[in-house]
């Protein structure tokens, strides 16, 4: 039987509407007319019209097959876009180019503050290995825009379109990365797009959430896609370098306070892989710097162990094994000796004098972290403590303004605790307000939060502080203090 001639436009308006629209319609996904016998969709589109509840168009219209895709439309939609953009637009998860833009131009614009201490070109290299991959893998384009939506929201909260944008790329990404670990073989992915993924989403949560609960699964799992490709040779040996030194940044800094709750013996063979320490040496995140945050993991995996072997434990100056106590002594010696202090000169340009600035300010707080790991009822005003916090002050007036603001916060808040006078504890509160004015993440206004509660806590006799008299000296340790966020 020949198709149903079509009903003239005007008869479509006396129609009753169902509420479920034609069957094509409804598996397409798309909005139907609902005009009788066959919409306009299905029409334009030259599909079979069906109607639930048996329409005379489920019965009298001809089988009929479905045309290709207009995939040049979806070509001729992308060169809207800047040539260099175009290629990383897709249908699939695209509310208007005009918004996949501005998302693509605020990361490119504000990623490498997220991802790298560097400056001039070492600053904008990251983003050549990043974007490659995002035109590349559809995966990792969602990632990037959920990241991106996720701070825009916070320049711009009342904008609904970015508010949805931040919703559905979030939720593209998690479809996309489920979909991805799905489909990985026992051995791996050959790429590194999976790692690069997750550890995207560390950023997400890190920058845009500062949630513990949402990080640390992300980072037990890039820990497992890591020991998977420890031994393999990666198609970009620059991206998996900053992969992993963007890995042990984090899972470093996360060991400190919640080292029970990560994959510790994931991370022992990352970090136990000989020659990875060198390997990193001078790299995006905190260039010269590495060696602190092994000496973080290190000590963080030490206690532990320590406290799986006596669970009731106090961490007070007798809880130490010898071997324990000798190890940390060891490297509290090393820090002390490792090389003569750094001295600022003025012809020194900004990236070396940012490197070496920052490698003291993460010396400094080892040393303060680990006297109070071997030493918890160390008086916080004893003389080496607060030489160490006079140091930091002084390297502090030295630090230019650069990138690597951002990657500091452990270091300031850990010398934050023992900050007595007010000049140092005002050079260290500003620091902290400054330093969320560039990266406005929650990290620095809850830890700058924290630290002027932990100094009422230790004036007078502490009433009114919820830290009260615990203040006045770190008896359990700095690991028994409770951080209010991950110090990232």
């Amino acid at each position: 039987m020949p198709p149903l001639p079509r009903l003239h436009s005007e008869s479509s308006g006396l129609q009753h509407r169902s509420k479920t629209g034609c069957g094509s319609c409804r598996r397409r996904k798309k909005k139907c007319d609902e005009t009788h016998p066959v919409c306009n969709g299905c029409q334009r589109n030259n599909l079979a019209c069906t109607w639930p509840g048996g329409s005379p168009s489920d019965k009298g219209t001809a089988p009929q097959t479905r045309r290709p895709r207009r995939r040049q439309n979806l070509a001729d939609g992308g060169c809207r876009l800047p040539p260099e953009l175009a290629g990383m637009v897709t249908v699939f998860a695209t509310p208007s180019d005009d918004l996949v833009r501005r998302l693509l131009t605020h990361f490119s614009h504000f990623g490498p503050t997220w991802l790298t201490s560097r400056i001039g070109t070492g600053r904008t290299r990251i983003l050549g290995h990043l974007f490659p991959e995002t035109m590349e893998s559809p995966l990792i384009l969602n990632c990037v825009l959920m990241v991106a939506a996720g701070d825009l929201v916070k320049y711009d909260p009342f904008d609904v379109r970015v508010q949805a944008a931040a919703v559905e790329f979030y939720g593209n990404a998690v479809e996309g990365l489920r979909d991805a670990v799905g489909m990985q073989g026992p051995t791996g992915d050959v790429s590194d797009h999976n790692l690069l993924a997750v550890l995207l989403f560390c950023l997400h949560e890190t920058q845009n959430y500062t949630s513990q609960e949402r990080l640390i699964p992300h980072l037990n799992a890039a820990a497992t896609l890591i020991t998977q490709r420890l031994h393999t040779v990666p198609g970009n040996s620059e991206l998996r370098k900053f992969l992993l030194e963007m890995f042990c940044y984090l899972f470093s800094l996360t060991s400190f306070s919640h080292s029970s709750l990560l994959s510790l013996h994931q991370g022992s063979q990352i970090f136990d892989t000989p020659g990875l320490m060198e390997y990193l040496q001078g790299g995006a995140i905190l260039g010269t710097s590495q060696k602190a945050l092994f000496v973080v993991y290190r000590v963080s995996k030490l206690l532990s162990q320590l406290s799986s072997t006596t669970p009731n434990s106090q961490n007070t100056d007798g809880d130490l094994d010898p071997k324990t106590r000798s190890k940390l002594l060891a490297t509290e010696t090393q820090l002390q000796t490792t090389q003569p202090p750094f001295s600022p000169t003025p012809d020194m340009n900004t990236e070396t004098l940012s490197d070496g600035i920052t490698f003291e300010f993460y010396r400094l707080a080892c040393l303060i972290y680990l006297r109070y790991t071997v030493a918890p009822s160390t008086p916080i005003k004893h003389p080496y403590i607060q030489s160490l916090v006079t140091q930091f002050i002084t390297y502090l007036s030295y630090l230019p303004e650069s990138p690597s603001d951002g990657f500091i916060c452990w270091p300031v808040v850990i010398v934050g605790l023992c900050a007595v006078q007010k000049e140092h504890r005002g050079a260290i509160a500003t620091k902290l307000k400054k330093t969320h004015e560039r990266w406005r993440s929650d990290i620095f206004t809850k830890s700058l939060g924290f630290l002027r509660a932990w100094w009422r806590g230790r004036e007078g006799d502490g009433s009114g502080s919820e830290y009260g008299r615990e203040g006045q000296s770190l008896r359990l340790g700095i690991r028994g203090v409770e951080f209010p966020v991950l110090l990232l």
